[in-house]
């Protein structure tokens, strides 16, 4: 696992860092660690991580302007910020998780622990998801979403309004950030449960869903069982 501290006081920094390789020793995590916000944004388009630790407060920079421009890059990030009243900002820009200061051995491994998470706890889950055109940063609400197909490293959200746009992260990224109504029904597909209208089986032991929106989606047949009860 490839990790990057974005941190402005080195001993924080390297006390994160050694924490970091204790909790994800099995994984024999490569870690480095940058001091300014110019100095992550360089080594951040020059490498590829897969997750971003951020203090929010660089030398009296804005660690949210990091986030900004690398919000639809293909890593979760976790926030470790003393500045606890911006948690509800960081997640409307589709972190991981949020640690207050001063962190600990135990709250850092509840963090990584939601890599390998099926769905955030729903305190935690998004409520938006950030997505880069150009230059600009366009905000859309999880609710207005019908449903998530996976376009090969990206995924495509399905508007309300007909739209669809694409979101820089792989399917298995997005579903540990989502409520757990969200649900992966299909290799390729999420859905919010609760938009599911009905359940049909048209032959040869496929299954299929019809949201409330009038999409026809398939099922896994892993999944079928799950959506049935709720629905029975």
């Amino acid at each position: 696992m490839r990790i990057l501290i974005v941190e402005d006081e080195r001993p924080t920094a390297e006390d994160i860092k050694m924490l970091v390789e204790v909790i994800l020793y099995k994984e024999n995590p490569s870690v480095h660690i940058e001091v300014t916000l110019e100095s992550a944004l360089i080594f951040l388009k020059e490498k590829t991580i897969d997750v971003l630790l951020l203090d929010l407060n660089l030398n009296s920079r804005d660690g949210f302007t990091l986030l900004k421009e690398v919000v639809s890059r293909s890593f979760h990030t976790i926030v470790i910020s003393a500045n606890i009243n911006r948690a509800i900002e960081a997640f409307e820009y589709g972190v991981l998780d949020f640690i207050p200061k001063p962190y600990n051995t135990e709250r850092l491994r509840a963090a990584f622990s939601r890599l390998s998470s099926s769905h955030a706890s729903d305190g935690h889950a998004i409520k938006y998801l950030s997505v880069k055109n150009g230059r600009e940063i366009r905000v859309i609400p999880i609710e207005d979403v019908r449903f998530f197909k996976s376009s090969n490293i990206y995924v495509e959200l399905h508007l309300k309004d007909g739209h669809k746009v694409l979101y820089d992260k792989p399917i298995k990224s997005l579903t540990p950030l989502l409520p757990s109504n969200y649900q992966r029904i299909h290799k390729s597909y999420i859905v919010d449960v609760n938009t599911i209208e009905t359940i049909q089986m048209p032959g040869g032991g496929k299954y299929t869903v019809t949201l409330k929106s009038g999409d026809q989606l398939p099922v896994s047949r892993q999944k079928i069982r799950q959506l049935k009860n709720p629905l029975s």
